[in-house]
Order: C-alpha cells, then sequence, then structure tokens
C-alpha cells in the first residue's frame, strides 16, 4: 500500500514549477468533526419533536429533514479548512476525482446495494428498500429534488465530504503518529458515525438493524477507498450509486 496515498492529512501540491510554497498550517482535527456531528444530532431531535407537536408543510418537513443535517456538516468542513486549514477541500479533505474513482465507485457502489438487499430479506423476508417510501407521486419540482438532487447528488457530497473527508482523516491523524492500525481505527470510527446519524429517524428495531447494518458496511467499503486512494472522489461515486440504485428499484416496483 501507498503510504502517501493512505495518509489523509493534507498534502502540499505545491509547486508544478519548482518554487517554493507556503502552505497554512493544518489545526482542524476532532473537535470541528465532533462539533458537526453533535449540532447535527441536536437538530435532528428538535426537528423530530416539532413534527410530532406541530403541523408543518410536507415540502417544508422534507426540506428541514435534511436541512438540519447538511448545515452543519457542512459547515464544520467549511469552518475546518478556512479557518483552521488551507482553505482547500481538495488539500484538506481529498476532494478530488479521477478516472479510477468512477471505477471503484461504481463498483463498490453496487456490491454495498446487494448487500443491503440481502439485509432486507434477512430481516423482513423481502428487499424493503430501507423502508423507502413515497407516497403519491405527484411530478413537480419537490419530486425531483427528494428523488434526485437530495439522495443521488447533494447527500453523497456533503456526507462523503464531511465522514470521510473530516472525520476519518482528523481520526487518523489523532493516531498516525503512534499506531499502525489508524487507519483501520479512523474507517471503523467515521463508519459507525456515519451509522449512527442514518439511525436517528428510524422508528422501529429492524428498521434499525437493517438501515444501521446496511449503512455501516458502506461506510467501512467508503473509508477504504478512501484511505487507499487518498481522495473521497471514489467514495462520493460510490454512495452516488449506492443511493442511485435503491431509488431506481423504488421506482420501477
Amino acid at each position: 500500500m501507498d503510504s502517501d496515498a493512505a495518509r489523509p492529512a493534507p498534502v502540499d501540491a505545491g509547486a508544478a514549477g519548482g518554487g517554493a510554497v507556503t502552505q497554512r498550517p493544518v489545526r482542524w482535527g476532532i473537535p470541528e468533526a465532533f462539533a458537526g456531528v453533535a449540532i447535527a444530532i441536536v437538530l435532528v431531535l428538535v426537528l423530530s419533536w416539532l413534527v410530532r407537536t406541530v403541523i408543518i408543510d410536507p415540502h417544508l418537513q422534507l426540506l428541514l429533514s435534511y436541512l438540519v443535517v447538511w448545515v452543519p456538516l457542512l459547515g464544520a468542513c467549511v469552518y475546518a479548512t478556512v479557518v483552521r486549514g488551507s482553505r482547500s477541500f481538495s488539500r484538506d479533505f481529498g476532494l478530488r476525482f479521477t478516472g479510477l474513482d468512477l471505477l471503484w465507485g461504481v463498483g463498490f457502489g453496487l456490491i454495498a446495494r446487494a448487500i443491503a438487499s440481502v439485509v432486507e430479506i434477512a430481516v423482513y423476508g423481502r428487499m424493503a428498500g430501507l423502508g423507502v417510501s413515497f407516497g403519491e407521486t405527484v411530478y413537480d419540482g419537490w419530486w425531483v429534488f427528494q428523488m434526485m438532487l437530495a439522495p443521488v447528488l447533494l447527500a453523497p457530497v456533503v456526507e462523503e465530504l464531511f465522514f470521510r473527508g473530516l472525520l476519518q482523516r482528523a481520526v487518523y491523524r489523532s493516531v498516525a503518529a503512534s499506531r499502525g492500525w489508524a487507519i483501520g481505527l479512523s474507517v471503523a470510527i467515521s463508519a459507525a458515525v456515519f451509522a449512527l446519524v442514518h439511525l436517528l429517524d428510524v422508528a422501529t428495531p429492524g428498521a434499525a438493524l437493517v438501515v444501521g447494518l446496511s449503512t455501516f458496511v458502506f461506510g467501512v467499503g467508503s473509508g477504504l477507498i478512501a484511505a487507499f486512494t487518498g481522495r473521497i472522489g471514489g467514495s462520493i461515486v460510490a454512495h452516488v450509486t449506492f443511493n442511485a440504485a435503491l431509488l431506481a428499484a423504488v421506482l420501477t416496483s
């Protein structure tokens, strides 16, 4: 394994022309990641309480269900790179893409979706699509947001940027100087927190088992792709594929 590819710490992409480049010191780490997750959890719980006690327009509820998670996670990334990092998502979090990322991402995304289907069959006796239900179909802008923009385009970028870009690298950097198992630990922790966030609005034990196990398995694979390539491009592609495969199954069922 290429140690440079596995090392999440930002690398000076320096001067292609050979000149010296002064790079801002990177000071972000676990505190920023913890703050992002903690705020997201609190907001999700507050929204959950509100929808049980106050009548909220379904469209607004849909939008808020994403924003209460995305805003804290993306905010933590922006704060980390702008205030305490290199001011580059590429250097700080590995937000880059290559042709191989498409191969890694699509391949693992389909494998992870197949594993999720096996888990559903084992728990429910059928492929349940992780309990996704879209009700009566109205083909408008909200349908496009709910079916395409949010799960297939926006969520993969925001979530991979945070979980594999910020959180996984923060854990790795905190232990890499003294522990050879830093990669495994950072991948496992980022996958566990990723699964936890997806469990916040799950209502039944069966659904919790399906969602928790499926998202944890996906998180491990996505984290390994990010660790071994040194980029999150493949992880984003995998996330897009994972979600798109589910939605394709729901729409064609």
